[in-house]
């Protein structure tokens, strides 16, 4: 059989895609191929026992047929990373159907006008071949597939719809930092986030989504209000006049194979259950896969015409890596007399004052007050049999309080995503190489934490050489390795996001970002999975800049 369609990977761009090719046509023949398993969702059961003992079914799944298999694969054993900046895979993605949606925190903020033109602004990094205003009708389309909720009166960003739900109010432990900011002229929103709130349902927001019950465990939702992958993909699966959409798990994807060097013809995959390898056909190609797997991919996909791997005549595929260094600060308080606590298990407070073009030539950045900024884990004492008094003076007492930022950062050509040759992970899959160095990053973050101590003494808890600082580099949102570029010579993929060169291969994924900015990559993933999707259509997309 030959599909139609098939797609590399499970998660946000998979599921996105997928829906809208199907709009078009119910008897597509498309089929999914997903590296890892299945965790279960919306299981009130599963959710108890992360309460009571602080489990999550996708970390460490104990599945009876394979019972020696953890979940997620990225530990110290397993990849490597070189350079002069050490970044850590370590809970960063899942492989696992739904993709890392089973574990995000929901976060979806849109580019700013200029994330669109760092090179054209400060002399860095690339430009994305679109305008924002080209992307723009996608990221209101995004916002109902992801069914976000937010502050329609927030002006931060131009939108030309509202938000499909009303935003999550701030919570009291928001209030010292709002007070702080207002004091300064710092401006503050309301974070939008992938959870449905209670509102009546807009009619072209999918009733998949139950309402939100902020019950602050949003590491496992056990009704269905943050979006996760999973979910959706299983109601489309469950759509009576779409009998040849097909998802297969297990399926390690090794290589692209080729006609000639403008036509992919198949994919051939390992199951990792039963160790065959198997070769599937299709029309057209799409690598979802993150920023990490689908360059790795290509790279490893090197038929005699590709000798460098598919895409790779530039150089740039695996090149270019950039992420989101957190950089969280800390000061000690000298009580609590308000009994400030975590309220939710997600951020309602953000601050993108310093997400500015005046700001972009140094590395924009976001202030976060994150739902943990207050060092009171009430869940825990719970757990260890702390009683009502004790809980009382526990929460009353001393604590210290946390900032988080995120920053942007640049793509390099010297930073780079690569295979390790014959090293397999738990999903037998090649490890990966992280070769990364930012030697800049201290100088800006002492800018920055020059700003943030100016709020801490503006709630009055903290003086300047109390407050500390920690870098943290993961690859959650990694980014760039297959980047858009208008001419071949600059990057990966064009602006519908198909392989320079190539007739029928597209990637799909946080790879083809020329430029990150300063805020969470997923709405903005989603949005292009869209665009994608109606190109696929035969619809007319915008090109101009």
């Amino acid at each position: 059989m030959i599909y139609d369609f098939l797609i590399i990977g499970s998660g946000v761009a998979a599921t996105a895609l997928t829906e809208r090719l199907l709009e078009k046509d119910r008897s597509a023949s498309i089929l999914i191929l997903e590296a890892g398993r299945r965790v279960k969702t919306k299981d009130f059961a599963l959710w108890q026992e992360h309460l009571v003992r602080d489990t999550l079914p996708y970390n460490d799944c104990k599945d009876l047929k394979y019972p020696d298999d953890p979940r997620n694969p990225d530990n110290d054993e397993e990849n490597r990373s070189s350079g002069e900046t050490k970044v850590d895979l370590r809970g960063a993605r899942l492989f696992v159907y739904g993709g890392s949606t089973m574990a995000w925190g929901g976060w979806s903020l849109r580019l700013k006008p200029e994330d669109f033109l760092l090179r054209s602004n400060t002399g860095q990094g690339a430009d994305w071949p679109f305008s924002y205003d080209v992307l723009e009708e996608y990221y209101c389309q995004a916002e109902r597939h992801l069914a976000v909720s937010g502050n329609s009166s927030d002006t931060t960003v131009r939108r030309s719809e509202r938000y499909p739900f009303p935003h999550f109010p701030y919570t009291f432990e928001d209030k010292p930092v709002a007070d702080a900011m207002d004091r300064l002229g710092i401006t503050f929103g309301n974070m939008p986030i992938a959870r449905r709130g209670y509102s009546d349902v807009p009619s072209d927001v999918p009733s998949r989504h139950a309402p939100c019950h902020t019950t602050g465990t949003c590491d496992y939702c056990p009704f269905g209000a943050k979006y996760v992958a999973t979910n959706y993909l299983d109601d489309i699966r469950s759509w009576t006049d779409c009998p040849r959409l097909e998802v297969r798990l297990d399926a390690v994807v090794e290589t692209i194979n080729t006609s000639s060097k403008t036509r992919a013809t198949s994919v051939t995959y390992t199951d990792s259950a039963t160790r065959e390898t198997i070769s599937v056909e299709a029309e057209r190609i799409i690598i979802a896969a993150g920023a990490i797997e689908s360059a790795k991919l290509l790279q490893r996909s090197k038929p005699a015409h590709w000798p460098n791997g598919i895409g790779n005549d530039s150089g740039h595929v695996g090149a270019n890596f950039v992420t989101h260094p957190l950089v969280i600060f800390n000061s000690p308080t000298q009580s609590n007399p308000d009994k400030l606590q975590p309220e939710l298990d997600f951020p309602t407070l953000i601050s993108r004052h310093f997400d500015t073009k005046a700001e972009q030539e140094a590395g924009k950045f976001m202030i976060i007050n994150p739902p943990n900024h207050v060092d009171v884990n009430l869940a825990a004492q719970f757990r260890n049999g702390m009683t009502r008094v004790a809980i009382d003076a526990y929460v009353a007492k001393p604590f210290h309080r946390a900032l988080h930022c995120y920053v942007e950062v640049f793509g390099k050509s010297i930073n780079t995503i690569s295979n390790l040759e014959d090293c397999r992970n738990t999903f037998k899959m090649l490890e990966t190489e992280v070769h990364f160095s930012y030697e800049t990053m201290n100088d800006r973050v002492n800018q920055i934490a020059l700003v943030v101590a100016q709020i801490y003494d503006a709630m009055g808890i903290s003086e300047p050489q109390n407050l500390t600082r920690t870098i943290k580099w993961g690859a959650h949102h990694a980014a760039s390795t297959c980047r858009m570029s208008v001419d071949p010579r600059d990057g990966v993929v064009d602006s519908d996001l198909k392989v320079h060169g190539m007739e029928n291969l597209y990637v799909c994924s946080n790879a083809v970002f020329p430029s990150i900015g300063a805020v969470n990559p997923t709405l903005t993933l989603t949005a292009l999975a869209l665009r994608l999707g109606d190109h696929l259509n035969g619809n007319r997309v915008r090109n101009d800049a």
